[in-house]
C-alpha cells in the first residue's frame, strides 16, 4: 500500500528526503486535491478544515495523526477511536519553555516582585518566602510535570506528584491517585501546579470542594488547559484569600473577554497561553515534531506499536 503523508506542517528538504527515502509520498495542504484527499494515510499536522473533509469520506485511508499540539481536546478523538486512527502528539517538545515559566511565577510571587512592580515610593516589603518553604503538588506527571520538577527540586521544595494510577514517577517525593486524595492529601500544601489535559474526568476540576481538600494556598498555577479549573469559583478563593495568588497562561475562553473579571484580579497574573514561547520556537518545534514522527516511522510502516507520545484515545492524552 501507497502511503501518502499530508503535510500540514511544513516540512524541509531533509526531513522530506528522509521520509522520500521511505517510500514516503507527500503532499502539501496548499496544494492536495480532491482525490489525494481520500488515499492520504498520514496526516503531519491537523488542519480541521482538510481533516474533516478526510473524515467525511467513508473509504478514507487515514491511518496515522501525527498533531503539531501536545493537548488533543480539540482533535475528533472519538471518530479517530471508531476508525482505529492512530495519534501521536508533541508532548514534551514545549516542556522546558513551559517549566522555566512556572518557575519564573513561583519567584514572581514568593520574592515579592509583583509588589515592587507596582511600589512607586520605598517601603521595604518582607513578606518573602524561599522556595523550600512552599510544599508542592504537580497535577500530572507526563513530560512537563517531570521537566518542572526538575527545575524545582534543586531549591529543596518538596514536589509531590498527581496522576490517574497513583504509579510513583522519579523526580516526585511521591506521587498520588487524582481520586484518592480526600483521604492522603499531603499537610502543609502551599503551592498546586496544573498541567492535567480537559477531560471528563478533570473538568472544572478545580473548584471550591477541591479546594476544600488541599485548604489555603500560596499559588495554583494553571499550564494546563483552561477548563479544568472552575473560574468563578477560582475568582471567589482569590478575593476571599482562600488562594492568595494565582498564575494562568490557559484560559476556558481565549482570548480572555476585556470585561473578564480575571483582569480584575491584582494577585492574579495571567500570560494568555504563551508560556511555551521561545524566540527560536518556531524552528524549534518544527523539528521536535518531525523528530518524533521519524521515531515512530518504522514501527508504523512494518505494522508494530508506535513507540512515541502515543495518544490513549479513550483518556483523551
Amino acid at each position: 500500500m501507497t502511503e501518502l503523508l499530508l503535510a500540514v506542517q511544513p516540512l524541509n528538504e531533509q526531513e522530506s528526503a528522509i521520509l522520500i527515502d521511505q517510500g514516503i509520498e507527500i503532499v502539501t495542504s496548499e496544494i492536495v486535491t480532491v482525490d489525494q484527499l481520500k488515499q492520504v494515510t498520514i496526516s503531519y499536522g491537523w488542519s480541521p478544515e482538510l481533516g474533516n473533509r478526510i473524515l467525511a469520506e467513508s473509504d478514507n485511508q487515514l491511518r496515522w495523526v501525527q498533531y503539531q499540539g501536545a493537548g488533543v481536546d480539540l482533535l475528533p478523538l472519538a471518530a479517530f477511536a471508531e476508525r482505529q486512527i492512530l495519534v501521536t502528539n508533541a508532548s514534551g517538545v514545549k516542556a522546558p519553555q513551559i517549566a522555566q515559566t512556572v518557575v519564573s511565577y513561583l519567584m514572581h510571587f514568593a520574592r515579592g516582585l509583583h509588589v515592587y512592580q507596582e511600589q512607586h515610593l520605598w517601603h521595604e516589603y518582607e513578606d518573602q518566602y524561599t522556595l523550600d518553604e512552599l510544599p508542592t503538588v504537580i497535577f500530572g506527571t507526563g513530560k512537563i510535570g517531570q521537566k518542572i520538577a526538575a527545575y524545582l527540586s534543586p531549591y529543596g521544595m518538596p514536589i509531590y506528584g498527581v496522576n490517574s494510577s497513583g504509579k510513583q514517577v522519579p523526580g516526585f517525593d511521591k506521587v498520588f491517585a487524582l481520586n484518592d486524595l480526600l483521604s492522603v492529601w499531603p499537610k502543609g500544601i502551599q503551592v498546586i501546579i496544573n498541567t492535567l489535559p480537559d477531560t471528563p474526568a478533570t473538568h472544572h476540576y478545580f473548584n471550591s470542594q477541591n479546594h476544600k481538600i488541599w485548604g489555603e494556598l500560596f499559588l495554583l498555577v494553571n499550564v494546563g488547559r483552561g477548563g479544568t479549573v472552575d473560574e468563578k469559583e477560582l475568582i471567589a478563593s482569590l478575593q476571599s484569600g482562600r488562594i492568595r495568588y494565582a498564575a494562568l497562561d490557559v484560559t476556558e475562553v481565549e482570548p480572555v473577554p476585556a470585561d473578564s473579571m480575571l483582569w480584575q484580579q491584582r494577585n492574579l497574573i495571567l500570560t494568555q497561553h504563551t508560556s511555551w514561547a521561545n524566540h527560536t520556537y518556531p524552528e524549534r518545534r518544527s523539528g521536535d515534531v518531525f523528530r518524533i514522527l521519524s521515531t515512530n516511522l518504522s514501527a508504523y510502516l512494518n505494522h508494530e506499536p508506535l513507540i512515541e507520545n502515543v495518544v490513549d484515545l479513550t483518556k483523551g492524552y
